[in-house]
C-alpha cells in the first residue's frame, strides 16, 4: 500500500487520505466539542441567554439599551456555522447551495451538518483540503471555547504534553501552561495547537508532583478528589480504602484532619472509575 505524508502533522497516511487516522479522530473530537458543548453555549450567549462580560452602555445623561444579542459572539457563531457548510458542500451533503466565491455550501443547521460530517470523517480526511480545514476547525474550536469560558473562572490544569515532547533553546522541554474552567473537558494549547482531554491533562500534573501530600478532612479529601479528576469518590470509599490498608502513608493529623499522599488518592479514584465502568 502506498502511503502520503498526513498534511496536518507529517506522519504517513493511508493512500486515499490525506490525514492520518490520529489527526481524523483529533478532528473528529473537535467538532463532537463544538456539537455538544462550544455551539449551544455559544448560542445562548450570543442571544444573552447565558451571563456575558457586556455591560450597557450607560454614561451620565445619556443612556441606550444594549443590543437583544451579543453581536461578537453572533458574528462567532455565523462564522462556525459557514465552516460547517462549507464543509458539507466539499462532501455534496445536499441541499446544496453556493457562497459569493462559488464554493458549494450545505444550506443545514449546524447541529445537523455536525452529525453528517462526523459520519463521513473518512471521507473528510480525504479532500485536498483536508489540512487546511481541520486547520480551520482548530482554530474557531478554540475561540469558541475562549468565547464561552470566563476567564475569571479558569486556573491551572496542567502542561500541554504535546510540548513537552520539543526543547527550548536551552535545551529544557517546553512547559506551556493550560489554564481552563474547572468544568471544561476539552481545551486547545494556545502554543501548538494540540487538543486536549483535560482530565488526563490534570492527573498527569497531579502524577507529577510525587509525593506531595495533602491535609483535609475525609470529606474534604473525597471532595478534592472529585474536583480534581471528575470521579463520584465519597468519605466513606476512603474510609474503606484505609481499612483495607491501601492508603499506608496516610496519617491522622487532628482529630478530623488527615494527612493524605496524592498518589493513594488517584489509586482509589482509579479504582473507583474501573469499578463504575469509567476511566481516569
Amino acid at each position: 500500500m502506498n502511503q502520503q505524508a498526513c498534511t496536518a502533522c507529517g506522519h504517513q497516511s493511508d493512500e486515499d487520505r490525506n490525514l492520518c487516522d490520529e489527526c481524523t479522530k483529533e478532528w473528529a473530537r473537535r467538532l463532537a466539542w463544538l456539537l455538544k458543548a462550544g455551539m449551544p453555549a455559544l448560542q445562548q450567549i450570543a442571544y444573552k441567554q447565558a451571563t456575558t462580560r457586556e455591560r450597557s452602555p450607560r454614561h451620565g445623561n445619556t443612556a441606550y439599551a444594549a443590543p437583544p444579542v451579543n453581536e461578537t459572539a453572533q458574528a462567532l457563531f455565523n462564522t462556525v456555522e459557514v465552516h460547517l457548510q462549507l464543509m458539507g458542500g466539499m462532501l455534496n451533503i445536499t441541499p446544496l447551495g453556493y457562497d459569493r466565491y462559488d464554493r458549494p455550501r450545505t444550506l443545514r443547521q449546524w447541529a445537523e451538518l455536525i452529525r453528517l460530517l462526523l459520519h463521513h470523517m473518512g471521507a473528510l480526511a480525504g479532500l485536498d483540503s483536508a489540512g487546511d480545514l481541520y486547520a480551520d476547525t482548530t482554530r474557531l474550536a478554540e475561540k469558541v471555547d475562549a468565547a464561552t469560558t470566563r476567564t475569571a473562572e479558569r486556573r491551572l490544569i496542567g502542561v500541554c504534553p504535546d510540548c513537552l515532547n520539543e526543547r527550548d533553546e536551552h535545551g529544557e522541554p517546553v512547559r506551556t501552561p493550560i489554564y481552563a474552567a474547572q468544568s471544561s473537558r476539552y481545551a486547545v494549547c494556545p502554543v501548538c495547537g494540540a487538543w486536549l482531554d483535560l482530565k488526563r491533562i490534570r492527573l498527569e500534573y497531579l502524577r507529577s508532583a510525587g509525593l506531595m501530600h495533602i491535609t483535609r478532612t475525609q470529606a474534604d479529601a473525597a471532595r478534592w478528589i472529585r474536583e480534581n479528576t471528575g470521579v463520584n469518590v465519597t468519605g466513606k470509599d476512603l474510609a474503606n480504602w484505609r481499612s483495607r490498608g491501601k492508603m499506608p502513608s496516610t496519617r491522622r493529623i487532628d482529630r478530623h484532619y488527615w494527612e493524605w499522599n496524592i498518589m493513594e488518592l488517584l489509586a482509589c479514584a482509579q479504582d473507583r472509575a474501573e469499578r463504575d465502568g469509567g476511566d481516569v
